[in-house]
């Protein structure tokens, strides 16, 4: 079994992450990538059984475009996101909201893109969120990604989590361990271990299981 996690960057000039992770979870290999066609090679070349990418993959329902010149509206009223995200914003966990004019636009943009290509060679893809998935799997005061703390506490949490960190451990950065988590998510999905949000129109968002 191969599950492969994706941290992606808006623009192509800068490098996204790919972190490949097999059943035990044991990291077999981490790389990089700038143009789209680079993601798809490492995927047609090792055919994983899923591939978690960290951004939004489907726009609100009733939107065509995020652009604020487009007359497109939300399906239901005065909605400023998809379902999963103001299901996130109840759980108290942060996020941008999909909507016309988010900051994140190109991201959003590429991360669809990106799960089109991928599905059309036949490979499944789902959307997780490694900053709810931090929160899930390590309670509420996760530092914040950008601050001198985020490194080492992720560090001292993915180590007894997840095998094979050694060789990876003294270049690991942020963006690395948001592709960990996201590949980490998509392993527990195919053990039955996670719950979504959201509504299958407008896409769900993949959680490692909520408390009950």
């Amino acid at each position: 079994m191969m599950i492969l996690g994706v941290d992606l960057r808006a623009s192509s000039k800068r490098a996204s992450t790919v972190v490949a992770m097999d059943g035990q979870p044991c990291i077999k290999f981490v790389d990089s990538f700038h143009d789209d066609s680079g993601l798809v090679q490492i995927a047609e070349s090792h055919r994983p059984e899923l591939i978690a990418i960290g951004a939004p993959l489907r726009l609100p329902a009733g939107l065509c475009c995020l652009e604020t010149t487009c007359d497109c509206q939300f399906s239901v009223a005065l909605r400023k996101g998809r379902q999963s995200e103001l299901e996130l914003a109840r759980m108290g966990i942060s996020c941008f909201f999909t909507n016309k004019g988010s900051i994140i636009r190109n991201l959003i943009y590429r991360s669809m893109t990106l799960s089109t290509l991928l599905s059309g060679l036949g490979l499944d893809v789902i959307e997780t969120y490694p900053h709810a998935t931090k929160v899930v799997l390590f309670g509420d005061k996760v530092p914040p990604k950008n601050s001198a703390e985020s490194l080492v506490f992720m560090k001292e949490r993915l180590t007894p989590l997840i095998h094979g960190l050694g060789p990876h451990l003294d270049g690991l950065d942020r963006n690395t361990c948001d592709a960990m988590l996201n590949a980490y998510t998509g392993l527990l999905h195919t053990q039955d271990a996670t719950d979504t949000l959201g509504a299958p129109d407008e896409g769900t968002v993949v959680l490692p299981k909520l408390p009950r």
